[in-house]
């Protein structure tokens, strides 16, 4: 059975064709969720399974609880040129510093590869 993330990647690359991810490793702590670290890659087919990504995240180095992946198409589709992709992992990331609930307008995974969404946490 396909991880909800390899289910992801088929139905993105059917969609759109080739495109951009970006990702961002996530910390999860009892109520807040922390942006880790952050990088893009160009997804050209839908061959990468979740225990390659997986081992490709945690070459980062860092622990990680999650991961977010945002989608990024070039203006006449296709991946973004670097220079652009370099800029819009910019925005996703202060985005994310500012709002942590901008993890859900992406594909929020934990490590086992299955979807998940935050929520706000009332205070009281």
């Amino acid at each position: 059975m396909k991880s909800d993330f390899e289910q992801w990647v088929a139905a993105q690359v059917a969609d759109t064709g080739p495109f951009t991810i970006f990702i961002v490793l996530i910390r999860i702590a009892d109520d807040s969720v922390a942006p880790l670290k952050s990088s893009y890659a160009h997804m050209i087919g839908d061959e990468m399974s979740w225990l390659d990504m997986r081992a490709l995240l945690d070459g980062a180095g860092v622990g990680w609880d999650g991961v977010a992946f945002f989608v990024g198409l070039g203006p006449e589709g296709g991946p973004l040129p670097d220079r652009a992709a370099a800029a819009k992992l910019k925005e996703v990331e202060t985005g994310l510093q500012a709002d942590p609930l901008l993890l859900n307008r992406g594909l929020f995974f934990d490590r086992l590869g299955r979807h998940m969404r935050i929520d706000e946490v009332d205070g009281h």
